[in-house]
This record gives structure tokens, C-alpha cells and sequence, in this order.
């Protein structure tokens, strides 16, 4: 129901007559019987009495009063929480990304962004392959994943971020590239989630890690316990305690943006995902 025609009987009843609360209400006299009209036909009852003396409500008028204001009430209390939630989803953004984007890329792009935008408050949530479900949930708003993550979900790749062998310090190797057969010969540091698991038959020798954060990983590398192969990204930190070798076949994944709807999103959301995409461009889908 309009509110707007509640709101005009009220005035008319507040100044006595349709062309005083015409003028108040900015309609031509006109216009105001018009909207009336239409509302008592809706209703299907008389809510003002009309006469030489002005306009007054009717029985059944008096009767609805209550009820029209309470319409009238919910209504301006309806608009004022949409106003303050508006107002929050503009100054709010939860974010969800992969550990080794947090170490890596991150601190440097809300750095950025928070110049662009101070006012808007951020907040971080680190995990693994859980991503999809926090996002389907709607505890996050966005998150910065891999492709596979990204499944069901609107996807805007962002950048391709090579693989690369990662193995212990005391680790002897003169060549530029290392396959992963070589490496195969070392015991192998993964868990279920790695990218690398793909990348190995089901009877390699494993160090299984039950962690979806890398630094786990790559300090067991840093002992001497094996080798492992990790997106670049998650070295961030660790650049001086494991070596890196390039892989001999090049393996890339992609990572970017993954929410539900783009359209649909809060401003905060849309603002964050039109910064990175003028911070990397987008690639080819």
C-alpha cells in the first residue's frame, strides 16, 4: 500500500479542507481528491466526509485511524533502517582470503585502498578451502581465491601466479629448472589442498600437513624434511629460509575475486573489487 495517500488523508484531515492540504503536500487540488478517491476505493469504505465546512473523517475513518497511522509509522521506521544499513554497507567490507595472500599481496593492496577510501572499516578473514561456505553463508562478502574456489560463484580472475619448487637451503642443484620427477625423489610435504597434489601420482612418499596454511609447510622444508611445491605467493616471509627452483613444465594458477553477485553487492564490495581490477586489469575468463 502507498503510504504516500495515508500521509494525505492525515493532512487533510490536519488542515481541514483539500485545497489547504493540497498546497502543504505540493499536488493541485485535483490530484489530492484523486489520491483519496483511489485509496477509499481500495479499501472500499468512505474515510472522509466531505461538506461546505471542509473535510473530516468518517466513522469508518475514525475507526482506521489507528491503523493508518501505525502503516504510516512502519513505514518511516522501515526507510530509516534501510537509510542506517545503507550507510553501514557503504563504510563496511569482510573480506576472506587464502593465508598466503594475506602474507603476500594484501597488506600492500588495503594499504592502497585505504587511502582511497579511509572511511571504510575492513575486516579479514583467513582460511582455506572453507572459503565457498563462508561466502555462501555470507560471512564474507568477497574473497580473494583460486579458480577452484571460485566455483559457483560470479569470478573475476585478476592475475596468474606460478608454481614453483620449493626445497631446504642444503638442498644440491646447479640447474635452472628442477621436474617433478627430481623431486619426487624427495620425501614430499603436502596436504589435501595443495595445489601440487594434482600434480602427483597417488603412490608418491608424502609428509602429509592436515593445515591449509602454507608457512607450515615451508617451515618443515626449512628443517631439512622435504620438499614441497607451493604457489609464489605463499613464500612471502620465507624467502630466506627455504631455495626456490622454477619447475621445469611451468604450472600457473589463477587468482582473483569470487562473490556472489557482483550486482547485487554492497558499495564497499564494489568499490574493493573496481581497485583491483584497476590494480591488475582482468584477464581473459
Amino acid at each position: 500500500m502507498d503510504d504516500g495517500r495515508l500521509r494525505a488523508v492525515l493532512t487533510a484531515v490536519d488542515c481541514g479542507s483539500f485545497s489547504k492540504a493540497a498546497a502543504e503536500l505540493g499536488y493541485t487540488q485535483s490530484a489530492m481528491t484523486h489520491l483519496v478517491n483511489n485509496l477509499e476505493a481500495e479499501l472500499g469504505c468512505t474515510l472522509l466526509n466531505r461538506g461546505s465546512h471542509g473535510v473530516r473523517l468518517s466513522e469508518e475513518g475514525e475507526h482506521l485511524l489507528p491503523y493508518i497511522k501505525g502503516v504510516i509509522d512502519a513505514c518511516d521506521a522501515l526507510r530509516q533502517e534501510a537509510a542506517a544499513q545503507s550507510r553501514t554497507q557503504r563504510h563496511q567490507l569482510s573480506l576472506g582470503c587464502f593465508a598466503s595472500i594475506a602474507r603476500s599481496a594484501l597488506p600492500q593492496l588495503l594499504q592502497e585502498f585505504k587511502a582511497l577510501y579511509p572511511d571504510i572499516q575492513i575486516d579479514v578473514t583467513i582460511r582455506g578451502y572453507e572459503m565457498p561456505a563462508l561466502l555462501h553463508k555470507g560471512e564474507v562478502q568477497l574473497a580473494l581465491v583460486d579458480d577452484t574456489c571460485a566455483e559457483g560463484f560470479e569470478w573475476i580472475p585478476l592475475t596468474r601466479v606460478p608454481l614453483i619448487a620449493v626445497v631446504p637451503p642444503t638442498f644440491h642443484w646447479e640447474r635452472d629448472r628442477i621436474s617433478i620427477d627430481r623431486l619426487l625423489k624427495e620425501p614430499f610435504i603436502t596436504c589435501q589442498e595443495q595445489y601440487s597434489e594434482k600434480l602427483l601420482p597417488p603412490d608418491a612418499k608424502r609428509i602429509h600437513v592436515t593445515a591449509s596454511d602454507d608457512a607450515a609447510i615451508l617451515s618443515m622444508v626449512s628443517c631439512g624434511l622435504g620438499v614441497s611445491i607451493l604457489s609464489s605467493l605463499s613464500l612471502a616471509g620465507y624467502e630466506e629460509q627455504v631455495k626456490t627452483i622454477p619447475l621445469e613444465i611451468p604450472v600457473v594458477v589463477r587468482v582473483g575475486v569470487a562473490i556472489k553477485s557482483l550486482e547485487s553487492a554492497s558499495t564497499s564490495a564494489r568499490r574493493f573489487v573496481k581497485f583491483l581490477k584497476n590494480h591488475y586489469g582482468v584477464l581473459e575468463a
